[in-house]
């Protein structure tokens, strides 16, 4: 028996060399651990071919050599023919578990790795480098991080980006101080991937730190206008996201009305007090007070409560605050002489204004003065343009950065199709769905459904006075109602720029 033992030993062996890659005279190294210890096993870097750690490898014998792997040793006797039937059937077992072992490992196999961006390597290289040569906090770091963490994003590898740019922002913060106007791009690319991946939430803590940066590190007044801009499209874009409790989002309006007007005042003292620079917080403001409406109603029960009445008060300074607006808009593109057609559309404009807030002789005061203007113009200027205007409902607010609705058609067989009316204030009435699709999407066409029910309208003018249109048809497809799903704004609503 004991003759035998031998043979079966070195199987096993073999076995075990064979399916971890070593060849089988490498038994004969001390670095092999043996069977039955309690040593850990180490398994060593992946090494890329031609690196100088690879080639050192080679060197040294860390990779076996592929002829040395294919001799098959002799068992200890030197004479196979001699072996008994009892070491035949050893090495069939042996050599069955080789395969299926093997079968195993081939089922397992890790994918490979796909190549690095070279632009992305190229980054990586140079961050250690610096490392290497400044240490782990290293100013330069924080430029690399910068290039790395906006190549990511363009990758569409924005979780990796956030990270990326939250090291370059910790990295400035602690070598050029707390509020240093290095931060700012990093903290704008990481709001950026915080957007993408739909992180409102953050989004907005990060908002809130990037402003107080840029209001202390931002030395040119037309940087420090334009970022009071960005940051009240954020508190709008906030808004119509709902991000946050509910109670906050009038706060939100409130702030965003602000920032506008001092990104106002700045410009005025930049640029002077007619410069058409004026007109892009002009119209910010515009909008906030539209949000401002639409949020709390334009209409009242005479009977309501005194927090009720309170609001109605807060309307009606809104509108006098946007009329306001709307008339400093008006004699901007006059001073500057942009014309009369300019003219007329600023005082629809101010007529669409009163209009929504049901100001109905205010709004028609200021239609006739349209109306009057047009005629003033020559014949042939503008063909049609009293029917382009007045001639067909029209939705308010006809802004475009504030569209309540998607687009629609008037196909009646589109996917979704609506019929309604229009009483001669511009309200919706009588909403039917004439034809709709058998999608599991009915939460969403409810959604649009409402937002038209919930749409005022400037009715048509016929010889100066607002007339009811009935049999209405409009039309939708997928895109539309789905632009409508919760947490998105509305076509035209989304900020520029987080």
């Amino acid at each position: 028996m004991q003759q035998h033992a031998k043979p079966c030993q070195w199987l096993i062996l073999l076995v075990i060399l064979t399916v971890s890659g070593l060849p089988a005279h490498a038994a004969e190294d001390s670095s092999v651990t043996a069977i039955g210890t309690e040593t850990d096993a180490v398994t060593p870097p992946a090494l890329d071919e031609g690196s100088d750690v690879a080639n050192s490898a080679e060197q040294t014998g860390y990779f076996p050599d592929p002829a040395d792997s294919s001799e098959e040793p002799a068992p200890p006797n030197g004479n196979i023919e001699s072996e008994t039937e009892a070491d035949k059937s050893a090495l069939e077992t042996a050599d069955a578990m080789v395969i299926d072992m093997r079968d195993n490992l081939d089922r397992t196999t890790a994918p490979i790795p796909q190549p690095e961006s070279q632009l992305v390597a190229e980054y990586q290289t140079a961050i250690r480098e610096a490392e290497l040569s400044g240490g782990a906090y290293s100013g330069a770091i924080a430029e690399h991080l910068l290039g790395l963490g906006t190549t990511l994003q363009q990758l569409n590898r924005h979780a990796e980006a956030i990270e990326v740019l939250k090291r370059g922002v910790h990295l400035s913060r602690i070598n050029s101080g707390l509020y240093s106007a290095e931060q700012l791009a990093l903290l704008r690319s990481e709001i950026r991937s915080h957007m993408a991946m739909g992180n409102f939430d953050v989004v907005d803590e990060r908002q809130r730190y990037l402003y107080r940066v840029e209001r202390r590190s931002l030395s040119s007044s037309t940087e420090s206008t334009q970022a009071l801009i960005r940051q009240a499209q954020w508190q709008r874009q906030a808004f119509l996201l709902s991000v946050g409790e509910p109670e906050t989002q009038a706060g939100r309006l409130m702030i965003m009305w602000d920032l506008y007007r001092m990104a106002l005042n700045e410009s005025i003292d930049i640029y002077g007090e007619q410069a058409l620079e004026l007109k892009k917080p002009l119209e910010g403001m515009i909008e906030t007070q539209y949000l401002f409406a639409g949020y709390r109603g334009y209409q009242h029960d005479p009977s309501s409560s005194a927090s009720e009445l309170q609001a109605a008060a807060m309307t009606n300074q809104s509108y006098r605050r946007g009329e306001s607006v709307l008339k400093a808009i008006l004699e901007v593109n006059m001073l500057n002489n942009l014309g009369a057609e300019q003219r007329i559309d600023d005082t629809v404009v101010l007529g669409d204004w009163a209009w929504w807030f049901g100001k109905f002789n205010d709004a028609q005061t200021y239609y006739s003065e349209a109306m009057t203007l047009i005629e003033a113009l020559p014949e042939d200027s503008t063909p049609g343009l009293v029917n382009t205007l007045f001639g067909q409902p029209t939705v308010l607010p006809s802004l475009e950065a504030i569209r309540p609705l998607p687009d629609h058609g008037t196909r009646e067989d589109g996917e979704l199709v609506i019929g309604f009316d229009l009483t001669e204030t511009g309200r919706v009435t009588n909403v039917e769905r004439l034809r709709e699709p058998e999608v599991e999407e009915e939460k969403a066409i409810s959604r649009l459904v409402r937002a038209l029910k919930n749409t005022r309208f400037r009715p048509p003018f016929s010889d100066g006075m607002p007339v009811a249109v009935e049999g209405m048809v409009w039309s939708f497809e997928p895109v539309a109602w789905r632009a409508m799903a919760p947490g998105e704004p509305a076509p035209g609503e989304a900020s520029e720029e987080g």
